[in-house]
């Protein structure tokens, strides 16, 4: 995946992840515009569309998954997504389960495992399935995105702040990740520094209402 296909496929995902569909969809096919030859993406766009209703472009999409060399692992993850967009998360770790006793190398498994984990309050199994996650995937900015995300909900955020860092060395533009480390930045005391976060995500992503509204709540405790 191409690092422009891959900075869609995170938009694309958090913005599923926040019951924007069309939003989803719309970075899915520019993913795919970037890289049609990622399964992965495919996989994801499959869930997107049954979720969306149209099936035939579905199924069309999953015989695309394993056309490009999906296995069993690959069916469990559509399961997960599947169970995730019917509102059933703890079917959908069952399924990333399952898919990581098949395979527990593959990167994309750990780091959707360790979401949904966190999401659902299992804050000592999704540090660890982050952890994991860097370690397969120690090259790959959205593992240490993932992995800053589930510290700085676990109140950890001197060490999320060095697993957000990590994810921009390795080439994340991803406006969320300055995001969350702006948001860390904050709870640390350095404003400047966070407001600086702040900042790039509105060059990235202007009038981002987020932003707008983290750096007003960091202009009045500078003025207190």
């Amino acid at each position: 995946m191409s690092d422009k296909s891959l900075d869609l496929y995170d938009l694309a995902v958090e913005a599923a992840q926040n019951g924007d569909l069309p939003k989803a969809l719309e970075h899915t096919e520019a993913s795919l515009m970037e890289d049609s030859q990622d399964g992965q993406t495919w996989q994801m766009y499959s869930v997107l569309l049954q979720a969306a209703g149209r099936e035939e472009d579905a199924e069309k999409a999953k015989a695309k998954c394993f056309e490009l060399g999906g296995d069993d692992t690959d069916v469990y993850m559509m399961k997960a997504s599947e169970a995730l967009a019917q509102g059933k998360p703890g079917a959908a770790i069952t399924h990333y389960e399952d898919a990581l006793e098949l395979d527990d190398t593959r990167v994309e498994i750990w780091i959707s495992y360790a979401m949904v984990l966190m999401e659902e309050g299992y804050q000592k199994d999704a540090l660890e399935a982050s952890q994991k996650a860097v370690t397969e995937g120690v090259d790959q900015p959205e593992a240490h995105y993932v992995r800053g995300r589930v510290l700085r909900l676990s109140k950890r955020p001197s060490e999320a702040k060095e697993s957000y860092l990590k994810a921009i060395e390795l080439g994340s533009t991803n406006p969320i990740t300055y995001h969350e480390l702006g948001m860390v930045y904050s709870e640390l005391g350095e404003i400047s520094l966070a407001r600086q976060c702040f900042e790039k995500v509105l060059e990235k992503v202007p009038n981002d209402p987020a932003a707008l509204t983290a750096i007003d709540l960091l202009d009045k405790r500078s003025n207190l």
